[in-house]
């Protein structure tokens, strides 16, 4: 695919981001519906995508790269820990800033656009490796992620309530059921393959919408006026997926091992950060604002990163 081709699926994306922004401006979709909508989406139609795609024969040489795609999950979410760290101390950011930047800078949109993304240009076989490669993303998103939230938030709670869904998550359980279903080849029967198909195709729509309407309630205007927000999606969208890129050549990585992980890292900043700001009362206005920048860059630096991987 071409740069334009490209353009044109996240074009697409966008625009249906655009959709769901204007509908709950003008009071067609409520806080709840938008609520209900990310709920359906986590835990359904996300689900349903991730199973469908992993619908594969097995072979031992898919099991090798799906090991080799772990591990390189694995080094990519240290490899930004760390930049998080480094960046965000030599640029000088404090308190609750800092905190919800250097989240900003670990943490992609990986259900709500990095799956739509990956199957809009990659297919099936694409979202199966990106499915392996987000498993650590729960993991690192409950832990260190709260850390982060916790760190100068005024949220006196001190612990989550059910530690086990770090692991009992959504898209943890499908990329559970999802390999099973690969490494023993067991095809789903035709009423269920149509309804996981009919549900996955549900996905990308309803999740872009989604994303519009959380952008709808942040402050446009003052976007371009912080200067440290400006400068960490700038990093969030070009630096840390370039840096990852040349250290994923080092290792000779190539097709999925080198597109997935890079394109992955290249997606906006996840919902989640705003929404654990809010719940341990950290700046969930910053948060919420560099959900929306990095969404509005995205839709030239993905077909760029895209083309270039």
């Amino acid at each position: 695919m071409n740069f334009f081709d490209i353009f044109s699926q996240v074009l697409v994306l966008f625009i249906l981001i655009l959709i769901g922004y204007i509908v709950t401006k003008k009071g067609m979709l409520s806080p709840n519906g938008t609520r209900d909508f990310s709920i359906f989406v986590l835990y359904v139609t996300l689900p349903a995508m991730i199973i469908r795609s992993m619908q594969f024969d097995f072979s031992p040489e898919l099991l090798l790269s799906s090991g080799k795609m772990a591990m390189i999950a694995g080094f990519v979410y240290s490899f930004a820990i760390f930049l998080s760290y480094a960046l965000t101390h030599i640029l000088g950011f404090k308190g609750k800033q800092r905190d919800v930047l250097q989240a900003a800078m670990i943490f992609p949109n990986v259900g709500f656009m990095g799956y739509p993304v990956v199957n809009a240009i990659y297919g099936a076989e694409g979202v199966f490796f990106a499915s392996l490669f987000n498993i650590p993303f729960d993991i690192v998103m409950w832990t260190v992620g709260i850390h982060l939230m916790r760190r100068h938030g005024d949220s006196k709670e001190t612990t989550y309530k059910n530690p086990l869904f770090i692991f009992l998550n959504p898209g943890t359980i499908a990329v559970t059921i999802g390999f099973i279903l690969f490494a023993f080849s067991i095809k789903l029967p035709g009423p269920i393959d149509s309804t996981l198909a009919y549900l996955a195709s549900a996905t990308t729509p309803v999740a872009m919408i989604t994303v519009g309407s959380i952008l709808s309630r942040t402050e446009v205007y003052s976007i371009f006026k912080n200067s440290s927000l400006l400068i960490t999606a700038f990093i969030k969208m070009t630096l840390i997926p370039a840096a990852l890129y040349f250290a994923l050549r080092l290792f000779n990585m190539q097709g999925y091992f080198l597109a997935i992980p890079v394109l992955i890292t290249a997606m906006p900043v996840a919902a989640n950060v705003a929404i654990f700001a809010v719940k341990y009362e950290n700046d969930s206005n910053t948060a919420s604002q560099a959900v929306f920048l990095t969404t509005l860059m995205s839709v030239l630096t993905i077909p760029i990163i895209a083309v270039l991987i």
